[in-house]
């Protein structure tokens, strides 16, 4: 029991140190704002409903969309929700990550995640097509927060207040969203598992955190921590011990319960108002 739980008691100690608040090592509450609730963020989970937008960037460049949303009363839940912008890795998917982004609307926030057209699951692998998907995903920013009636999300996605997170690959597009000039309604940036930027961080000020396992195999934790070196504004890197690369992210799978609650926690802060915590506390089983 005691090497199981280890590696999360490290990320406990960690997150505290930062300020963020995750869920214990065998499923019970470590404390910090687990019981609190962000400045207006919902206090009780939504239903989740989940559809597809038809979108492209040109005829060479379709980018169906996955979009989980929050439900109440068997419509979108009422009120401008904040947008959380999903990029995934190579040979990835949208529904690959399912389980976080049901887990982000049930939380209030509208979750619009990309299949990009040369780097997802099922067509052959074009690695140099990565530098044309921050594009792809400034389009897709655009087109989802653009949406008009009688579409049923019209009016329901803030597009002042957007988060951008990324996986491996998806992380490389994530960062390339936070270039001079960058969205304005950009208010936060998750890299997970990263390599470098495709290119210089400017802009407006935008808190940033980094994950990353300290045994990734597929993308070094160094080449991650050269990326967050360049970062201009406030950031957290957060290394999870004994970690390779991504399995913290599939539900059940070793330390997802701590990383998505340490990530869900960071999206409530930046995007529903921080609340600072109060001191954590660890409770065992």
């Amino acid at each position: 029991m005691g090497a199981r739980r280890g590696p999360a008691i490290a990320l406990i100690v960690l997150c505290a140190v930062l300020g963020f608040a995750v869920a214990g090592a065998a499923g019970t509450a470590v404390a910090g704002r687990s019981a609190a609730v962000a400045a207006g963020a919902p206090d009780k989970p939504y239903r989740v409903g989940v559809r597809t937008l038809d979108l492209a960037r040109g005829p060479d460049r379709p980018l169906p969309t996955t979009v989980w949303f929050p439900v109440a009363a068997n419509r979108v839940a009422q009120g401008r929700h904040p947008l959380v912008l999903f990029s995934h890795g190579l040979a990835g998917a949208p529904e690959h990550f399912a389980g976080l982004a049901n887990q982000w609307a049930a939380a209030g926030f509208v979750v619009a995640a990309p299949a990009y057209p040369h780097t997802r699951a099922g067509v052959p692998l074009r690695r140099a097509d990565l530098r044309h998907q921050p594009a792809d995903a400034t389009f897709v920013l655009r087109a989802v927060t653009g949406l008009a009636a009688p579409d049923p999300l019209a009016g329901h996605i803030d597009g002042g207040r957007v988060a951008a997170v990324g996986f491996s690959a998806g992380a490389y597009t994530t960062m390339g969203l936070f270039a001079p000039g960058h969205d304005p309604g950009l208010r936060a940036g998750v890299v997970i598992s990263g390599r470098e930027a495709p290119g210089r961080f400017g802009g407006a000020p935008v808190p940033m955190l980094f994950v990353h396992g300290d045994r990734d195999r597929v993308v070094p934790i160094a080449s991650d921590r050269l990326a967050y070196a360049h970062v201009p504004w406030p950031k957290r890197f957060v290394t999870l011990p004994g970690r390779g690369h991504g399995e913290f992210l599939r539900p059940g799978g070793p330390m997802y319960a701590e990383v998505s609650a340490l990530i869900l926690e960071f999206l409530r802060d930046r995007l529903y108002g921080h609340v600072p915590a109060p001191a954590p506390r660890t409770v065992t089983a």
